[in-house]
């Protein structure tokens, strides 16, 4: 009788230590999986809950001017990566060279840096040209975001590199 009590208690022990084990990898489960729903957004808003913006090439926008320094104070259309707020979007102006141009992976606002975070695409090991092409862009907000909240712009180059760039004076006529 002594033994079937002694086999009862080591199969409920046993029992126990299973469901333990069990309740352990469902906790780390949900553990892994709230740690890829964390990043999978990090990774859609680019961290610090930026909000994605939408963005299109567009030949048809006029290229940026910068006043120039010295001794004229001409305002000149001179080649580089400028930003300029327009009424319903933002117009950036990317130089490089034509072949293979310079594309947008994605862009985001955070609000709390009031910055504008331009992403290129990488596009490898191609060959470049020597030329200068300037590409014009279309920066459109979200629905509850305004252009005038954006007081910088970054970009964020293939390398990895992150380079504040410049507001430009104006827009060629």
């Amino acid at each position: 009788m002594e033994d079937k009590h002694l086999y009862r208690e080591t199969q409920w022990d046993v029992s126990a230590e299973e469901s333990r084990a069990h309740h352990g990898l469902v906790a780390i489960g949900f553990a892994v999986l709230a740690v890829l729903v964390i990043a999978v957004c990090i990774w859609t808003f680019g961290g610090r809950g930026g909000t994605a913006w939408e963005f299109e090439a567009d030949d048809s926008l006029p290229i940026m001017t910068v006043r120039s320094t010295g001794g004229n104070a001409n305002t000149l259309a001179i080649p580089g990566d400028y930003w300029y707020p327009r009424d319903e979007f933002v117009q950036l102006q990317l130089s490089g060279g034509s072949i293979p141009g310079e594309e947008i992976e994605r862009v985001t606002f955070d609000a709390a840096l009031k910055t504008l975070t331009v992403k290129l695409k990488d596009q490898g090991d191609v060959p470049t040209t020597m030329d200068i092409a300037l590409t014009e862009w279309r920066l459109g907000p979200p629905s509850g975001v305004k252009v005038s909240e954006v007081e910088h712009v970054k970009i964020t180059y293939q390398d990895g590199s992150t380079n504040e760039i410049a507001k430009a004076d104006g827009l060629a006529e």
